[in-house]
């Protein structure tokens, strides 16, 4: 007979592994991580922190691709997540705060579009906030609304969602700067996760594919001389596979692919549409029954576009 205690380790377990790794990262860049879409009960509260260092051809943001740049930038994420039910079904909604510092040296070459005269441009290294980003997400298919003694007891299938992600322009930005750490324009991200949990238990092994799209609103004030830039629909899929070695301690491997987001300044395509393939390792541990942290390392593998990155992210969450 299993006695209370072991009923409560296993509970626990559960929401633990469920709650410890929810994504709190900016609105493209890297992707979200591993175990950010995992089913969980209703009524819990989480936050974490996480920190990134990377080295790109990209903006702060993640979704803007500058060929012929070199950028470093280090990412402070603070988010706090509800879970709650809504019309019987799953669902949650997240604040995440964005803080960093990014400096790094972008060259403009001849005939290049770019609204600067050709030549090589430093940007001092600064910090500040980024914009922020507003999520909500819903159980569609195979994800109810279940308070913590209903979830420990559920038999997990495969899941569907969807959510909607707004990042608004309250990010620190000058037009006189090449590289920000805010965008000056709105993103606002929608997806369709797919969770399917291939093995269940003590130690699962979970899939995650969660592909999305994000829309961007006209920025009207650019940097140099231009009088305003719109960017294409940038489509982005992520895939995670991930297995817990023992209940407190997992590994997975993930692939990131996105395509498109080319920026128009002044009715001139930029030519610098994304089309890159990127891949990566991870670890995890349960610290203790509230508390767990993960580590992450990433790179591009291929391309079609001049897209250059490395990435580490460790995260850390507190469930309570």
């Amino acid at each position: 007979m299993r006695t209370a205690g072991g009923r409560s380790t296993i509970v626990w377990s559960l929401l633990l592994l469920c709650l410890s790794l929810f994504p709190a990262g900016r609105a493209q860049a890297q992707g979200d991580g591993p175990r950010a879409w995992l089913f969980a009960p209703d009524g819990i509260n989480a936050i974490s922190l996480t920190w990134m260092e990377l080295s790109s051809n990209y903006n702060f943001a993640g979704d803007i691709l500058i060929p012929n740049a070199d950028i470093d930038s280090d990412v402070e994420a603070l988010a706090y997540i509800r879970y709650f039910g809504l019309g019987g079904r799953f669902a949650q909604v997240q604040a995440t705060g964005i803080f960093g510092g990014v400096g790094g040296t972008v060259t403009v070459p001849p005939g290049s579009g770019f609204p600067l005269p050709p030549g090589t441009y430093n940007t001092r290294r600064f910090r500040g906030f980024g914009d922020p980003i507003f999520t909500f997400r819903i159980g569609l298919a195979g994800a109810p609304a279940l308070k913590l003694p209903e979830f420990a007891k559920h038999k997990q299938g495969a899941q569907l969602y969807g959510f909607v992600a707004v990042a608004p322009p309250l990010g620190e930005y000058e037009a006189t700067q090449l590289i920000n750490l805010g965008t000056n324009r709105w993103t606002t991200r929608i997806g369709a996760p797919v969770v399917v949990p291939l093995r269940t238990g003590r130690t699962p092994t979970y899939l995650e594919v969660v592909p999305s799209l994000s829309f961007f609103s006209t920025n009207s004030d650019v940097a140099g001389t231009a009088v305003e830039r719109t960017q294409d629909v940038l489509f982005l899929t992520e895939a995670h596979l991930t297995h817990n070695l023992t209940p407190r301690l997992w590994v997975g491997g993930d692939l990131r692919y996105q395509y498109g987001g080319e920026t128009t300044t002044d009715g001139i395509k930029d030519d610098n549409r994304a089309n890159a393939l990127g891949g990566g390792v991870g670890v995890g541990f349960q610290i203790a029954r509230p508390l767990g942290v993960f580590l992450t390392w990433g790179k591009v593998m291929a391309e079609d576009d001049g897209s250059r990155g490395t990435m580490w992210r460790i995260r850390m969450s507190l469930a309570f």
